[in-house]
């Protein structure tokens, strides 16, 4: 009995590139079948590649890694560098960059796609040193660092020369030779470092700054001729920003004068060579002896004029001044009169205010206030005593007042009356005061001296003997 093949299993990914076999129909695979099988076939045989395009889609992530298109006029090529790769490179990536990526091709399977891995890029063409050293003045420029007007001038005589150089070095040697020759004696501080190959540019670096702060009044960095490549520590990025922020001036001394570096754009002034460094930093001294000297003669030559000069000047004026005990004579004379007539015009004002306050004085004197304040005193005490006269006087009036009121109001009374056994009939709150006011069955209040009844009309009698039981003959009837 025939068999169908045996289907691999689903993590087995088979050669795409192995003749296929006759027998039996083709099995569909998956799409992770697929992709395993091309990262396979193609990744091993992609591992170390050099290709060459232009940057396109150029894209630095936050993370420090760098995605980017290699192209051409037939095909693109997604590219990535990551971040440790990115911070190697010497140069920047930018748009448009035809540039040689070294690296391996990788099949990302979630995404379907290929790219290329980058260890490492390269310009094509001029080379990564050029375009490096393109870019860093460019960036240098930007920030003014290469401007003309940001450079200082070097101290006409310095009491200390910094120099940051290979102490082996021809150029140390040179500089020495011809800086002492034009002033003996001048102090020079040397920082030593190196000035070629790796690492070479952070010693030059760290010679400056540890110049500056031991007290040179200007630094000289400098060292001999050599290739573009013998030099090229001075074209480093950290050297240039040391010496832009030196507080004290920079001479920039490296290679020959068709040699010209970052360092010497940086620097505050290019001396072509070591020699020319020495005549920028220290005037010779004996040219300075001799000119002071000059100047000396000068200076004594114009004071004695001056002094001359001045001296003609006073006995002209001596001759012209005549006596002075005359002078002086007048001019006293004219002192004192000046001295009385202040005096009288500073009097002047004060006679006129006594003049006017004397009769003041006595119109003052008339009106003593003690002797007004004494009188009013008394006014106030004899008004004090009729008041109080007149207030007793009207009150014993009103109180005779008031009891002959009381007394005219007694017989009027109410409750006295009351009290002597009379009473007050009302209804709803009205006084009655006549029977015929009132009807059989009708209700009334009776006030006493003390309390009140409710009663109720049995009989009235209209008669005019208010008492019940006179009048009529006696007989105490009443009408119905």
């Amino acid at each position: 009995m025939n068999r169908p093949p045996r289907r691999p299993p689903a993590t087995e990914t088979g050669d795409l590139f192995a003749p296929r076999t006759p027998a039996g129909p083709a099995q569909p695979l998956t799409v992770l079948q697929l992709t395993q099988s091309l990262k396979a076939a193609v990744e091993p045989r992609f591992d170390d590649v050099h290709v060459r395009g232009e940057v396109a889609n150029l894209r630095v992530q936050s993370s420090g890694h760098v995605y980017f298109t290699l192209k051409d006029e037939g095909a693109t090529l997604p590219c990535v560098l990551w971040a440790a790769q990115a911070r190697r490179l010497r140069f920047e990536l930018e748009e448009g960059l035809e540039l040689v990526a070294h690296g391996r091709v990788e099949i990302y399977p979630p995404h379907g796609k290929y790219q290329l891995v980058a260890t490492g890029v390269e310009p094509h063409g001029a080379g990564a040193l050029a375009l490096q050293l393109e870019q860093l003045k460019a960036r240098l420029a930007a920030e003014g660092l290469l401007s003309e007007a940001r450079k200082r001038p070097l101290p006409f005589l310095p009491r200390r020369v910094g120099v940051a150089t290979s102490t082996t070095t021809a150029a140390l040697r040179d500089f020495l030779r011809v800086l002492h020759t034009r002033f003996p004696g001048l102090p020079v501080l040397v920082a030593p470092c190196r000035v070629q190959g790796e690492g070479a540019a952070a010693t030059v670096a760290a010679a400056v700054m540890a110049l500056a702060r031991h007290g040179a009044d200007v630094i000289v960095v400098t060292r001999g001729g050599g290739s573009r490549e013998d030099l090229w520590a001075f074209n480093d990025e950290l050297l240039a920003r040391a010496i832009a922020a030196s507080p004290v001036p920079v001479v920039s001394a490296v290679g020959h004068e068709t040699d010209v570096t970052v360092a010497d754009l940086v620097a505050d002034a290019r001396a072509a060579t070591p020699t020319h460094a020495a005549q920028l930093v220290a005037p010779v001294r004996d040219d300075l002896l001799a000119e002071l000297a000059g100047l000396r003669g000068r200076l004594h030559r114009a004071m004695t004029g001056a002094v001359d000069g001045r001296r003609r000047d006073l006995r002209a004026l001596q001759a012209e001044l005549g006596d002075p005990t005359h002078l002086l004579s007048t001019q006293r004379h004219r002192l004192e009169d000046l001295a009385r007539r202040a005096e009288a015009g500073a009097l002047r004002p004060v006679e006129a205010g006594r003049a006017r306050l004397e009769p003041l004085r006595v119109r003052l004197a008339r009106a003593e206030p003690r002797a007004r304040l004494k009188a009013l005193r008394g006014r106030v005490e004899a008004a004090r005593r009729r008041l109080e006269g007149w207030q007793a006087a009207t009150f014993r009036r009103e109180a005779l007042r008031l009891a002959g009121l009381s007394a005219r109001l007694e017989p009027a009374n109410v409750a006295r009356l009351l009290k002597r056994g009379f009473a007050l009939a009302l209804s709803d709150g009205k006084l009655v005061t006549r029977s015929v006011a009132m009807a059989p069955g009708q209700p009334l209040r009776v006030a006493l001296g003390e309390g009140w009844l409710d009663a109720e009309v049995t009989a009235l009698d209209a008669g005019d003997d208010p008492v019940p039981g006179r009048g009529r003959g006696g007989a105490g009837g009443g009408s119905g």
